[in-house]
């Protein structure tokens, strides 16, 4: 089968998963970086809120082998597996007051992303976009999200402003921002830690990796008050911001010891080879100057 003819085989032999009165249907999704997927959504008969199974590497196992009916039996369990984590009233999506204590942002590449920002409310800084979605659960394991349309916007009768404001309110009191060195980080991993606690010594020889607590689109934590204003004073000099992925950023001192046209060949050498493409945040490097408190690049 075609890429077209496997989708539709999946959502018409995955319909008994749903049960009866229950529905399959196929959503086409624009993701960060313009890569574009196909998710199956299932929804038994008195739901209202589904994980979406995207299907675009299920295809690619298909041409390489795996028989279609295993295929169909991994989703079936996806789905039996994931369909009670998310606990929450769908009604709320319906107004601005409903939903505001949970609208958060984050950060994604302008350029990159040009479909994608057609279709949603943002904000422009440097080459990048503040765009915004719903926080809808958040545990250890994981979290629901639904990032927030245009559409989304007209319904509630807003505008982006009041969006953004809320946003600004609710990112760092949701989401934590951490920071931690980078040879404290890999001890950490090495010893198989989950801690990530601030530190309270720092080393202007070190690199230091920032990220939120949930380490899910922490590069935006770039943009919470005092936090890159704290960190320059207790380096005690500016800031070189390197975009690792649209998780996380790393901060080094601005000192003589790094150059800023290696950390861009750096950045971009790694971007390159070591980030999925729908994680990369930007190729370019920011500086922050702790005197007049604002990034430039």
């Amino acid at each position: 089968m075609e890429y077209r003819e496997f989708i539709n085989y999946i959502k018409e032999n995955s319909a008994y998963i749903a049960g009866e009165g229950g529905t399959t249907t196929i959503n086409h999704v624009i993701k960060n970086n313009g890569c574009e997927l196909d998710g199956l959504v299932i929804m038994e008969k008195g739901s209202n809120i589904s994980p979406t199974i995207y299907l675009n590497g299920f295809f690619e196992e298909y041409k390489n082998g795996t028989e279609i009916n295993d295929i169909i039996v991994r989703i079936e369990n996806i789905y039996l597996e994931n369909r009670c984590n998310v606990q929450f009233d769908v009604d709320k999506l319906k107004s601005f007051e409903g939903i505001r204590d949970k609208i958060v942002y984050k950060v994604i590449n302008y350029k990159s992303n040009e479909k994608l920002l057609e279709k949603v409310p943002h904000k422009r800084i440097l080459d990048l976009a503040v765009v915004f979605y719903c926080l809808l659960s958040k545990d250890k394991e994981q979290s629901a999200t639904a990032l927030i349309y245009n559409n989304n916007l007209k319904l509630w009768g807003v505008e982006v402003d009041d969006v953004y404001k809320a946003a600004l309110k609710n990112t760092p009191e949701l989401l934590h921002s951490r920071i931690k060195s980078m040879t404290a980080l890999l001890e950490s991993i090495n010893n198989l830690s989950e801690e990530y606690e601030d530190e309270a010594d720092y080393n202007k020889n070190d690199m230091y990796v920032l990220t939120n607590d949930s380490r899910i689109n922490g590069a935006a934590c770039i943009l919470y008050e005092n936090v890159l204003y704290d960190f320059a004073q207790k380096l005690d000099a500016d800031l070189y911001i390197l975009p690792s992925s649209v998780h996380e950023v790393i901060l080094l001192p601005k000192i003589e010891l790094f150059k800023k046209g290696d950390l861009v060949n750096m950045v971009r050498e790694v971007n390159a080879e070591g980030v999925a493409a729908d994680e990369v945040l930007s190729d370019n490097v920011y500086e922050y100057n702790r005197t007049e408190r604002i990034i430039t690049m």
